[in-house]
């Protein structure tokens, strides 16, 4: 059972430098978060995929810090009256927001890094995953807001399952080929040696939207035959 402190400051401390350590974060690396292809090319010395590395462990790392520091703060903070459970509603839904915003900085620098090279499966897997994150932090924010946290390991682990669930669903080798197909349109670049590599779902889109001599590029003079394996099935 939870044995929580007698004393506001006690977990407020702790908590709050928490929060300090965030917001100098979100503030300290404004630029870097938005800056787009400017930022990335002028200012940075990155490559598109270092920035994009970057992005991904900053909300990993600020996710896994933020469940932890919340998971610790509702078992030792008070909450008998109404004064108690404000102070504690404000200061963890203040941090679970400045986590939503670097879930917006790494789900922005991947859609800068697709706009600069294209869509690959790996990328959209990568955008699903940080979405699924930022998914897991608005539910503990909501269960903040209810004062009931019981269903959140299995709202966590089902919304997760829906997540790959869909993309399966959705047929993603596809999709990623006509994302590429439509940005070689607007743009006249395409990565054909990725379109290459991908499998039998992504033929029909590959076949319908490029011209003739790029589909041989990618295709061969025969489609890829279709796997049979078991990890393919």
């Amino acid at each position: 059972a939870p044995r929580p402190v007698t004393r506001a400051w006690e977990w407020l401390v702790p908590v709050g430098l928490v929060i300090t350590l965030f917001a100098g974060f979100v503030v300290a690396q404004a630029s870097a978060m938005w800056g787009g292809h400017d930022y990335v090319r002028e200012v940075t010395g990155l490559s598109y995929a270092e920035y994009v590395h970057q992005g991904f462990g900053q909300l990993t790392v600020a996710t896994a810090l933020t469940l932890a520091t919340i998971a610790l703060t509702v078992r030792k903070a008070p909450r008998d009256t109404a004064r108690q459970r404000l102070l504690l509603r404000g200061a963890l839904g203040l941090l679970g927001v400045l986590t939503l915003v670097v879930v917006a900085s790494a789900l922005f620098r991947m859609a800068v890094y697709q706009q600069a090279y294209g869509y690959t499966v790996l990328r959209v897997l990568v955008d699903a995953f940080e979405l699924w994150l930022g998914l897991v932090v608005v539910m503990v924010l909501v269960a903040g807001i209810r004062w009931s946290g019981s269903w959140l390991p299995r709202a966590a682990l089902a919304s997760g399952a829906a997540i790959l669930l869909v993309i399966g669903m959705a047929n993603p080798e596809a999709w990623v080929a006509r994302q590429n197909i439509e940005r070689y349109e607007e743009t006249g670049k395409i990565d054909t040696a990725y379109l290459s590599t991908l499998g039998p779902d992504a033929v029909p889109a590959i076949t319908e939207g490029l011209p003739a001599d790029l589909t041989r590029c990618v295709l061969g003079d025969e489609p890829p035959p279709s796997p049979d394996d078991l990890l393919s099935w």
